[in-house]
């Protein structure tokens, strides 16, 4: 005998199974069937699910049990058909939170007023970006971002966001990837950045940033980055669209208070949303420039400093920093070039958006100038500089963690773009970030982790920037000579490079784009070149640093020729160079397993082959170290042979193939010093042509095939100069290495006193 529970239990298994099926099964739209009768039963309903007018995967969603009247459904129906006596909370775009949500009402009042309402239980399931086109007598709200059962209980309990308008967003999205966000009604425009209403126990009002969902908080910083680049990057062609500059001209006077919510994001923990939000501040301080807050800045700094160290501000603040300080022009891509050459050649979808776009001029240049900015937030970082310099070197010597080591790596990339000659700032503003480096040289030991090392030697070259800038420079800063001395002395005497971790363990290899990664072939190499690569051209910088402050100092007029005690110094100061030199010779040949009788000039461009940069700069290093020394005081011939320069210039055009074009494109290209060097070693082969040539037949398999190939290739370079100066193509004045490569030619040809 069957129980009086069983068909109530029976029509609530076919209500479940019919809820299990709801996304995979998409029937037919059935036509509806509307009585004035109460008793009379609808057909089966639908919605149709569309994405921008094309029917997705989800055609259609089955709302109600067939067994339900659509137009006998109130709020306390739904609760107990689909929750029984569970607690359900709604939204609503009346910010009704405790009446009835839908009434019944004939279809005319239904669209003069229209509700919203929202079913959900513990669980909400997101169904976030999907545009649903709802039927007449429905409206369907989005719910977001899946929590975990105890916080969405809480969540619930306290308050409940209302819809936040996704096709507004969306809308404004579409625009501005095209660039252009006139046509768009001010309603749209500013909505994204009016804020959520939110329901509470107090009633209406609207959510912080803050207390939005992940979900929505990255896609409106999204958007918001977005906008700042498209403005970046029309402002730097002159002309920006009127609605995207009143866009930014909302967050430059902050008249949302977003500033102040983006800056709390770093509270919700969320690395994803941290890192947009950092990003996203430093774009805002790029385009306000000076019309800032201060107490943002010190919002910022004092993140750096807060006694009980916390990583995810600490790091917020590095970033948002960095990012400002190393911003220094938009990067157009290859793609859009001829969009802003040539309107006809972009695609038909920017001409049709972007043909009555409303544009700003924007021809002054102070209005693309950020050293006010950056000027701003260094003097702010100086004030701290010391205290976080301890901050940091404790986190080095003390913590180990991941989330130490972040920060760390983060701020000597910081340090690192502070006093690089590429952030502009002016040598006043960057002196006081040269003090306690000595302080970090000391660090450099067998314990300290690979990662760290390899930051900490890209920092100590940035500042023995040779080839950029000390190698022109008459008198040297004394801070920048502070570190090279101390270079030297510990590579002299406190064997400095066999502290280097370059070779990783067994079973690990080296990525030079992800690192020490786990091998699973034993003939991977487990060495770090990039390491190596860092650590010898910072000891070569260090040492040509050292011959060229000696230079000037025997350059002063109070030093005379016969004063004993000079020539004894430099003496001293060439023994010292060469035992340095010889050390990095045997540790280099080791590492990479090089023949001990290898010479250390092919030795070293075998090693930068793969780092052009790296290679141009060392070779400017040896041509100045050998000229320098031999300049004051007499060199033993094995110390002649191991910087011969012109051996160096020999294999330097065996790696680029004796091509005539590659030097050519050297020498236009601003990523090298190659320019300082070619004009170096001319006047080096001008003044010492026999010396070039010996050097030449020591080098070759034969008497005069190296001299030969040599030559063949300055000759082309000079014919290929000579045709693109008669065409006035030549971006800079050519005219000295021309007049020395004609030289150098009349030498070859036996005409000496050409």
């Amino acid at each position: 005998m069957c129980c009086p529970l069983c068909p109530h239990l029976f029509a609530l298994m076919v209500q479940r199974h019919q809820k299990n099926k709801m996304a995979s099964e998409q029937p037919l739209k059935k036509k509806l069937r509307r009585g004035n009768s109460s008793n009379s039963a609808d057909e089966t309903d639908f919605i149709h699910i569309t994405e921008n007018g094309v029917a997705n995967d989800l055609s259609a969603f089955h709302l109600f049990p067939a067994n339900v009247n659509e137009d006998d459904i109130t709020l306390n129906a739904v609760n107990l058909e689909f929750h029984g006596s569970k607690s359900v909370f709604r939204t609503s775009e009346l910010s009704e939170s405790d009446e009835k949500c839908i009434e019944d009402k004939t279809e005319d009042d239904r669209k003069d007023y229209p509700t919203s309402s929202c079913y959900s239980n513990a669980h909400i399931t997101s169904c976030e970006n999907i545009s649903l086109q709802a039927a007449p007598n429905m409206v369907i709200c989005t719910n977001f971002g899946k929590k975990n059962e105890q916080e969405t209980e809480d969540l619930n309990k306290q308050q409940m966001m209302v819809d936040p308008e996704g096709e507004e967003t969306e809308t404004f999205h579409s625009y501005l990837v095209k660039q252009c966000l006139c046509g768009i009604p001010d309603r749209v425009l500013r909505k994204p950045f009016e804020g959520h209403q939110i329901i509470d126990e107090n009633g209406s009002r609207l959510a912080m940033l803050s207390e939005w969902s992940t979900q929505q908080v990255l896609q409106f910083l999204s958007n918001v980055q977005l906008l700042f680049d498209v403005y970046l990057k029309q402002n730097n062609n002159g002309h920006i669209c009127s609605q995207i500059v009143n866009i930014c001209n909302i967050f430059v006077h902050n008249e949302h208070n977003l500033v102040e919510q983006i800056l709390s994001l770093c509270e919700t923990r969320d690395k994803y949303v941290n890192y947009l939000a950092a990003k996203v501040f430093s774009s805002f301080l790029i385009i306000a420039k000076t019309y800032i807050n201060n107490e943002w800045l010190e919002t910022i700094v004092s993140f750096l400093t807060i006694e009980n160290t916390d990583y995810v501000k600490m790091n917020f603040a590095l970033e948002i920093i960095k990012r400002v300080v190393e911003w220094k022009n938009v990067d157009i891509h290859v793609l859009e070039e001829p969009q802003s050459a040539d309107v006809a050649g972009s695609s038909t979808q920017n001409v049709d958006i972007n043909i009555n776009c409303v544009t700003v001029p924007y021809s002054d240049a102070e209005s693309y100038d950020t050293s006010g900015i950056k000027g701003l937030i260094i003097k702010s970082l100086e004030s701290k500089w010391p205290e976080l310099i301890n901050k940091v070197q404790y986190l080095i010597t003390h913590n180990s963690s991941v989330e130490a080591q972040t920060c760390v790596l983060t701020f000597l990339a910081l340090w690192e773009s502070t006093i690089s000659v590429k952030a502009n700032l002016s040598v006043i503003d960057t002196k006081p970030f040269y003090a306690h480096l000595e302080n970090f040289v000391g660090m450099l030991n067998s314990n300290l982790p690979p990662i760290i090392w390899k930051q900490l030697l890209s920092l100590f070259n940035e500042v023995l920037c040779y080839g950029s800038t000390l190698a022109l420079q008459d008198m040297l800063p004394e801070d920048t000579c502070q570190l090279a001395h101390l270079i030297v002395r510990y590579v002299k005497d406190f064997r400095l490079l066999d502290s280097l971790p370059y070779r990783r363990s067994e079973g690990y290899t080296v990525n030079s784009f992800v690192g020490t990664i786990p091998s699973t072939q034993p003939t991977q190499s487990n060495i770090d070149k990039t390491l190596l690569q860092k650590m010898i051209l910072l000891v070569l910088k260090s040492v040509a640093i050292t011959i060229k402050e000696t230079r000037s100092d025997s350059s002063d007029s109070s030093v005379g020729s016969e004063d004993y005690d000079f020539s004894h110094d430099m003496q001293l100061i060439a023994r010292s160079i060469r035992d340095v030199l010889k050390k990095v010779d045997v540790f280099v040949k080791v590492s990479l397993e090089f023949h001990p009788e290898t010479p250390f000039s092919k030795i070293l461009i075998h090693l930068f082959s793969d780092q052009d940069d790296y290679m141009i700069e060392a070779m400017v290093c040896t041509l100045d170290i050998k000229t320098g020394i031999s300049y004051q005081t007499p060199l033993a011939p094995d110390f002649i042979a191991m910087l011969n320069p012109v051996h160096s210039f020999i294999e330097f055009l065996k790696i680029v193939s004796h091509d005539a074009e590659i030097l050519l494109d050297y020498l236009v290209s601003n990523e090298t010093c190659f320019l300082l060097y070619l004009l170096r070693f001319l006047k080096y082969t001008r003044r010492n042509w026999d010396v070039f040539v010996s050097s030449c037949y020591e080098g070759g398999a034969s008497r005069t095939n190296e001299l030969d190939n040599t030559m063949t290739v300055l000759i082309r370079l000079k014919i290929q100069i000579d045709r693109l100066v008669s065409k006035n193509l030549f971006p800079y004045n050519i005219n000295p290495v021309l007049r020395l490569l004609e030289i150098c030619e009349n030498l070859y040809e036996g005409n000496e006193y050409s």
